[in-house]
């Protein structure tokens, strides 16, 4: 009896098990770009390109590219350079005013790959302080970093803050801290930051004013990352670039931005 219930067990599962071939794209050489011009008149681009999935190491960077910045106001042009890991600015006519628009080219062969990006008003920290807070949901007690900032009205602002604790910078992608202005326009902002902090630590803030555009790419990006979470969100999806002009599609963002940095610490 028992000889025959396990038979009757087997049987089935076995039959469940099926051999399937995933179809994993193996497309190489699309192009990876990632790029930013800032308020600090910084400008810096790296370049690289997909390769098979299974293949291991880091894509290749590619250094033989001709990469001009253009102010579109003004006309003026500036071309990046090759230097270790990146192209970079050195020097130019180019100057980063808040307002205007900015035009990253990229040629590569008989490829011509633009961006353009709009520069925003910097918005500086008032404010950055460490206090000792009570628990608070997922929060536990203790010390933690509470910064405040006022947000233009009517400006139509988008922010990204970047915070490093003991010089460490949180730049996982479920660590991004970033919004629009759409229910803060005109406010005093307070940012209360979800990291404890022990006497004798550093914490540093960089409050990034960002093109309202990039909401939309930070918002892919840590979607595909994550994953989708519910029914009612929208599937993983190709990340949005505001690159055009590539024979195939291009990985990355131009990113015009305007910041102020602030840092602390907690005494013993």
């Amino acid at each position: 009896m028992w000889r025959a219930l396990v038979v009757v067990l087997v049987i089935p599962l076995a039959a469940c098990l099926r051999l399937i071939d995933v179809d994993v794209p193996a497309d190489a050489g699309e192009w990876v770009i990632e790029a930013y011009y800032n308020d600090k008149d910084s400008a810096t681009v790296r370049l690289s390109q997909t390769i098979p999935y299974f293949t291991e190491g880091k894509p290749p960077l590619y250094s033989d590219a001709f990469i001009t910045l253009e102010e579109l106001e003004t006309g003026a042009v500036d071309t990046l350079v090759w230097r270790d890991s990146m192209y970079v600015r050195v020097r130019g006519r180019v100057s980063p005013q808040a307002g205007h628009t900015y035009r990253l080219r990229i040629r590569i062969g008989d490829e011509d790959i633009q961006a353009v990006s709009r520069l925003p008003q910097r918005v500086p920290i008032d404010t950055l302080v460490v206090l000792y807070r009570p628990a608070s949901g997922f929060l536990p007690e203790g010390y933690r970093a509470i910064g405040v900032a006022r947000d233009p009205r009517d400006n139509r602002n988008a922010y990204r803050a970047r915070v490093w604790r003991n010089d460490t910078l949180f730049n996982r992608s479920f660590e991004w801290i970033y919004s629009d202005d759409r229910y803060i326009d005109g406010q005093v902002i307070v940012f209360e930051f979800p990291y404890t902090l022990q006497p004798g630590d550093t914490f540093a803030l960089e409050l990034m004013a960002i093109p309202l555009e990039t909401i939309a790419y930070y918002d892919q990006v840590v979607r595909n990352t994550l994953g989708s979470s519910g029914g009612f969100l929208p599937p993983a999806d190709n990340a949005y670039s505001n690159f055009v002009g590539g024979k195939r599609r291009v990985w990355g963002y131009f990113l015009t931005y305007a910041s102020d940095k602030k840092g602390v610490r907690l005494r013993g």
